[in-house]
């Protein structure tokens, strides 16, 4: 399947590049005046870089699990002079916006803004690479730069650098991070990495944070503190600003790289293989977040539900477990990578082998050494390997979309959960009976860190299959539900679901969410920068809300 005819660039542009063609006015709220700003920011971006809504055309979820929400009209600034200069003009004409680096966040709402009268701020067009320190290891991006445009950026310069990608590489580099989204290596805890924030703010002024506040610094995107309260995460899943430049630090390049997987027969071994992931996490043997995936996890990166089982409802146990052994794999799968040098790699390996001697577990790696004292270059990682734990960007995850239908889809539940493993398997236990009440295939993908997991499970569905869509709506509830009770929460919320998720952050009164809304009434009176941004609403929108 050609992952590019999968999903096409839910960006939409129309016109003939001389004037764009105007919408209706859709907000009822008497500060807007939609018409005036889509007009203006023509003058500002020129006509080819605003994107009217209407007929079909604008920014969409590419896979809407509520039908029926209308595409949004947007604007595509190409300069950070241009971002103030739209950001001020909303404030004039009263236009909320709603702002992504790249629109991928697929599973979440994608391009689609919350409100369909939210214009939306696309930031793809701001794709520089300032600064890349192959010394100390940083680099400086704008928004629309995608894990592709980095790596193929290092490669090409021939950087010794390494870095850490999510499962999809067209994705911004910038905007995973800030929205709180993880890859694969040392560095996989991506807002970790960023030191040194350009933002505009709502006003439309320019601040940065940090050391990099201070003019000229050498410091500004190597030390994370500044002077005073330190307020970078104020801008991570956040509506507090539009952040137009950052640096974000990078691995070294390796000595020495192994692809390793641990296999586990039985389906009740799994708190064994979390209890003890986590714990060499924690003793930092492991280097990475490990991924521990199901069968069904398998079969989808593998095909389509047809190649597997053709009956109706979730497919049988038993037929899980004929597929287990002709794909020749476990219940559990976990797959890890080492970094570094060859004789700290030894000692890490043996010990990872020694603490999963265990019955019915296997574990299985392969090392791959420079030569002549060199690092290990990518020339040396056979084409099986060459994955987003070695660092390598990729599109190959979108194939997955297509398990129901060719014009497939997909909504993420991705809860915390701690990493003790009695817990896990309790609450796998509880979802697997969703799933199966509901007629879906359970695919688990457990990112597993030192002390939580991230739970990602999956709902795959044909996109326009009401019947189907509605079952899947119900079963998100349920899982959203079941977490909820035990204390777990999305580690980032769907734009359906922001106000239920923030809602359940319910101490004291919701303190947490009003100390949220006192900043944004202060920082943003107009209530301009993406409203309802993680359940946030501001004065303008809140008794509507």
């Amino acid at each position: 399947m050609d992952p590019v005819r999968v999903i096409a660039d839910p960006r939409i542009v129309i016109g003939d590049g001389t004037a764009p063609r105007l919408p209706r006015t859709r907000s009822d709220h008497p500060m807007s005046d939609l018409e005036t700003f889509l007009s203006r920011a023509a003058e500002i971006l020129g006509a080819e870089h605003v994107i009217a809504y209407g007929d079909g055309d604008g920014y969409v979820d590419p896979y809407p699990l509520h039908t029926g929400r209308p595409p949004a009209a947007g604007v595509r600034p190409g300069s950070v002079e241009e971002v103030q200069a739209i950001v001020r003009l909303a404030n004039e004409t009263g236009t909320p916006l709603w702002t992504f680096s790249r629109g991928k966040n697929l599973g979440y709402g994608g391009s689609s803004p919350r409100l369909p009268e939210q214009v939306v701020v696309d930031l793809s067009r701001m794709n520089r690479i300032h600064e890349v320190d192959p010394e100390l290891a940083y680099a400086v991006v704008e928004p629309g730069v995608t894990f592709f445009n980095l790596f193929d950026h290092i490669q090409e310069n021939g950087l010794p650098l390494f870095v850490s990608v999510p499962a999809l590489g067209w994705g911004s580099v910038l905007g995973n991070a800030l929205d709180r989204g993880y890859g694969m290596s040392p560095y996989g805890d991506h807002v970790q990495q960023l030191c040194g924030l350009e933002v505009v703010l709502p006003d439309g002024s320019l601040m940065r944070t940090g050391m990099w506040a201070l003019e000229d610094s050498p410091l500004s995107n190597i030390f994370k503190g500044g002077f005073g309260p330190n307020v970078d995460q104020l801008f991570t899943q956040s509506g507090l600003g539009i952040v137009v430049r950052a640096g974000i630090w990078l691995m070294p390049w390796p000595e020495t790289f192994v692809s390793g997987d641990i296999t586990v027969d039985r389906v009740e071994d799994l708190p064994e293989l979390i209890d003890r992931i986590a714990d060499l996490r924690r003793r930092e043997v492991f280097q990475n977040n490990c991924l521990v995936g199901n069968v069904v996890r398998a079969a989808i990166m593998r095909g389509r539900r047809k190649d597997f089982y053709e009956g109706e409802g979730t497919i049988p146990d038993e037929r899980v477990e004929e597929m287990k052994e002709e794909m020749g794999i476990g219940h559990w799968n976990a797959r890890f990578a080492l970094y570094g040098d060859a004789g700290m790699i030894r000692e890490r390996l043996r010990i990872i082998e020694e603490a999963f001697d265990l019955p019915g577990f296997t574990v299985k790696s392969r090392v791959y050494e420079g030569r002549d004292g060199a690092p290990v270059s990518y020339d040396d990682i056979p084409e099986i390997d060459k994955t987003t734990m070695a660092g390598v960007p990729t599109l190959k995850p979108l194939e997955t979309i297509g398990w129901y239908a060719e014009d497939g889809g997909h909504i993420d539940i991705a809860p915390l959960v701690p990493a003790r493993g009695a817990e896990v398997l309790d609450f796998y236990s509880e979802v697997k009976e969703l799933y199966t009440k509901h007629g879906f295939d359970l695919y688990i993908g457990y990112h597993v860190y030192a002390r939580h997991l991230v739970h990602v499970t999956m709902i795959f569905f044909e996109n326009g299959n009401e019947e189907q869509l509605a079952r899947a709506r119900a079963l998100y509830s349920e899982v959203r539900e079941a977490a909820a009770r035990r204390g777990y929460t999305p580690y980032r919320g769907h734009i359906d679901n922001m106000d239920e998720i923030a809602a359940e952050f319910s101490f004291n009164d919701h303190a947490a969410l009003r100390f949220q809304e006192r900043l944004k009434d202060a920082l943003d009176p107009n209530g301009i920068l993406s409203p309802g941004k993680q359940g946030v609403w501001p004065a303008r929108f809140r008794d509507e809300r």
